[in-house]
């Protein structure tokens, strides 16, 4: 095999995209090694026609009547930050998911992760901003899940938040 021919089989071989062998920071930042993660592990392992598409929503459609479904996770540092905190960033960020389909966005749910310690005044604040967003985009908070880690074990608070919402045709 001579020089050029090597180099030709060389790049022409499927090489993994994937070096790290463990998760990095920048997985989890929707650049191009999260979607190495979606591509590669998630969508082969979950495989079903709304995953594959990889949208920000699964769009449902339930006894012809179609729906738009979402979640998203958020853990910033800091949670308190010039225009809002890390409550409205969860109730916008799912809200503005849910309508990039052309979805009425109707009712979200709420888990937080809490580590030990955390200032309840600080929980109080984050809530009632989360309030404030739903009733501004007239969606309903109807159901949620609340952890508490122990301290050092967590980054204050990570919310995740899961939203749906009503296509009309």
């Amino acid at each position: 095999m001579n020089k050029n021919n090597f180099k030709n089989e060389f790049l022409n071989c499927p090489l993994p995209i994937n070096t790290h062998k463990t998760i990095q920071l920048s997985h989890g930042s929707g650049g191009k090694l999260t979607q190495e993660l979606i591509s590669k592990i998630f969508v082969p392992v979950f495989n079903n026609e709304f995953l594959n598409k990889q949208d920000d929503q699964a769009v449902l459609n339930i006894n012809g009547q179609k729906f738009a479904f979402t979640t998203d996770s958020f853990v910033v540092d800091p949670i308190f930050f010039p225009g809002g905190d890390i409550g409205d960033l969860a109730v916008n960020g799912t809200i503005n998911d849910i309508c990039t389909c052309g979805a009425k966005p109707l009712f979200l749910s709420v888990g937080m992760i809490l580590e030990e310690g955390f200032p309840i005044e600080d929980l109080n604040k984050i809530t009632m901003s989360m309030q404030k967003a739903a009733i501004k985009a007239n969606v309903q908070i109807v159901t949620g899940d609340t952890k508490v880690v122990d301290k050092g074990k967590g980054d204050k608070i990570f919310i995740n938040t899961s939203g749906i919402g009503i296509i009309e045709n």
